[in-house]
């Protein structure tokens, strides 16, 4: 039963969506239900350990049989040790193989790799595995996409970003993966960039963030939110049209103390920037942005035309960081926000929080961009009846220590949870399942593929990847993980099709949906992506793996095992051998294909466990 508690913050959500104020960005609908089941999931947990707490008392903990391989395993099972909570066994090495190649290449390894992973007999097989994932150009294809994704990539935002500047933002990205560079350097020239959006990178993160039309200050502070959101994980936009007062208390216990003048101070460490919209070409098809900065200004609140934000008056306001109000120590105020926000503790916590929900599919702050930094402190409790948002604050203390340590490598925080015995537990449990149980990282949480990877692990599975190609790329690409930004391949409608209806989304009117539902199912049964990849219809001149094992002189046993290997990185039990078997009708490629279609139809396929 929800306490009064919830009843109020359900309720208090629902109103904030639906505020007199014209000019508040409207808290959708979508966040609002995400955040009450976090708060949900957080008093759950909190009573959870109190319970668990008293109970203590009286009986000694027992520490559970798991390995602890480094410090994530020490805080994570110590903590379920404490409060009475027995961890899932560790997956199977066929689930892991499949999990971390997923995780780490957005790929599904080849039947002869999967037979040798598994029969490989030495002690630290997955250790080696990691690091031979984490080593792989593919690995550099998916991280690379989940910093696209981060910072929504795009040539399609209006006629701004043209298909020079998108692919240059992605090769640097890809460089930046690739070579493993300073997390903080990286960032540093994102938020420092200048020049042309044609021959600089990181300018394009500036050009996404413009708001063309409209007052200069709604694009200093749209690019304070993404910055605040993306680097220290936290939004800031319901504070750029009022003060957090009276309007984030059931919301964000430390928005709710924040200013508009707050957020102003914010932005003005972008208000000496200047950005010239010049045509990309002879014959104003596209635009382009050249980017420099000023030796003056600051920012001026004096707004009355109509934009995204309500009119606002006052200032001049200079920069002043939002979480520590600290200030430049000198004119060139964008090197002074990196300064600043790359040796900010948060910036570091939140990285390796995001890297964090990435691999386990649920932040130790979650939403991973839905800090509330009042909760997030043991040391400095929130008031009753608000909990702790972090689940384990110690193990997220030694993450941003180990990452900065480490130069700020993201490949080195990858390394650390895919070998940690946390990471590697099943996802099934073996007694009752509590949702208490979530925060504890008790089993692995499955999540459906991403449209990317589900196109992908399909051209895999049945041996018929196809060739894409990109405006702007000379060469063609085979992966859909390697694609720039979600408009790509425009001139393929089915390779569209078929990501769309897999939440794929474009960053700009359709926000990427991750969750399943009924229709994505049927469009896998039926659509011909799927459909045309099982059957072939020349059986002399075969074009995918039915056709290949119904010709190979595999018996049919093996040819079923050498399916299963394929498309779900495990051999087939005896039991599933045997109802192959019993059901197949018609002749050999005709069963195969059957077998192909079901199996790329199977939950195991569709998900990652």
């Amino acid at each position: 039963m929800k306490t009064a508690l919830f009843v109020s913050l359900a309720s208090a959500s629902l109103a904030f969506g639906q505020l007199a104020d014209p000019g508040c960005p409207r808290y959708p609908s979508s966040d609002r239900t995400e955040l009450q089941g976090q708060f949900d999931l957080e008093r759950m947990g909190w009573e959870f350990a109190q319970k668990a707490a008293r109970e203590r008392k009286s009986k000694s903990a027992a520490r559970s049989a798991i390995t602890r391989v480094n410090f994530i395993d020490n805080e994570i099972f110590q903590k379920m040790d404490a409060d009475g909570v027995s961890p899932a066994g560790v997956t199977t090495d066929a689930e892991f193989l499949r999990r971390v190649a997923i995780d780490l290449t957005g790929r599904i390894p080849a039947p002869e790799e999967v037979e040798a992973f598994l029969s490989d007999k030495s002690a630290d097989k997955r250790t080696k595995l990691v690091e031979q994932l984490l080593s792989s150009p593919a690995y550099t294809d998916q991280i690379t996409l989940f910093f696209a994704n981060k910072f929504e990539v795009t040539s399609g935002f209006y006629n701004e970003i043209g298909f020079p500047g998108r692919n240059l933002f992605n090769r640097y990205l890809r460089d930046f993966v690739q070579r493993d560079r300073p997390y903080n350097q990286v960032v540093t020239e994102i938020l420092t960039a200048t020049g042309d959006s044609d021959q600089v990178a990181p300018v394009s993160f500036l050009t996404r963030g413009w708001q063309n039309g409209d007052p200069v200050q709604d694009t200093w502070d749209t690019l304070t939110d993404r910055v605040t959101v993306r680097f220290l994980g936290f939004k800031t936009e319901c504070i750029s049209c009022h003060a957090g007062r009276s309007h984030l208390e059931q919301i964000n216990l430390w928005l709710s103390k924040r200013t508009r003048q707050q957020f102003w101070g914010m932005s003005s460490f972008f208000s000496r920037m200047v950005g010239a919209r010049v045509s990309g070409d002879a014959f104003n098809q596209r635009m382009k942005w050249i980017y420099s900065d000023r030796d003056n200004g600051a920012y001026y609140s004096y707004v009355t035309s109509a934009g995204p934000r309500p009119p606002r008056s006052g200032g001049p306001y200079t920069p002043a960081y939002i979480t520590t109000g600290e200030e430049p120590q000198n004119g060139e105020w964008r090197q002074e926000l990196a300064r600043i926000l790359t040796t900010d503790r948060q910036f570091a916590k939140a990285t390796v929080n995001y890297l964090w929900a990435y691999m386990f599919n649920y932040g130790l702050v979650d939403p991973p961009n839905g800090w509330d930094l009042a909760r997030v402190d043991p040391k400095n409790p929130p008031p009753a009846p608000w909990t702790l948002q972090v689940t384990h604050p110690e193990l997220l203390e030694q993450l941003a220590d180990a990452f900065v340590l480490n130069n700020y490598s993201v490949k080195s925080v990858l390394r650390l949870i895919a070998n940690s015995s946390a990471y590697q537990l099943s996802s099934k449990y073996p007694g009752t399942w509590n949702p208490a149980y979530t925060r504890y990282f008790a089993k692995h949480i499955p999540r459906r593929l991403s449209a990317e990877e589900m196109y992908d692990v399909l051209q895999l599975a049945t041996d018929t990847a196809t060739a894409m190609f990109v405006n702007g790329n000379p060469e063609p690409i085979s992966f859909a993980n390697q694609l720039p930004d979600p408009t790509e391949p425009r001139n393929d409608g089915l390779v569209l099709e078929f990501m769309n209806a897999f939440g794929r989304g474009d960053w700009l009117n359709v926000a990427r949906d991750p969750q399943p539902n009924i229709l994505q199912l049927l469009y896998s049964m039926n659509a011909n992506q799927t459909v045309l990849r099982t059957f072939t219809m020349n059986p002399n001149t075969p074009s995918n793996r039915p056709a290949r094992l119904a010709q190979s002189q595999y018996s049919d046993e093996e040819a079923i095992r050498q399916m299963f290997l394929a498309t779900l990185t495990r051999p087939p039990t005896a039991e599933e051998v045997g109802t192959v078997l019993s059901m197949k009708k018609g002749t050999r490629l005709e069963w195969l294909s059957d077998l192909q279609w079901a199996l790329l139809n199977k939950l195991d396929f569709i998900f990652n466990y």
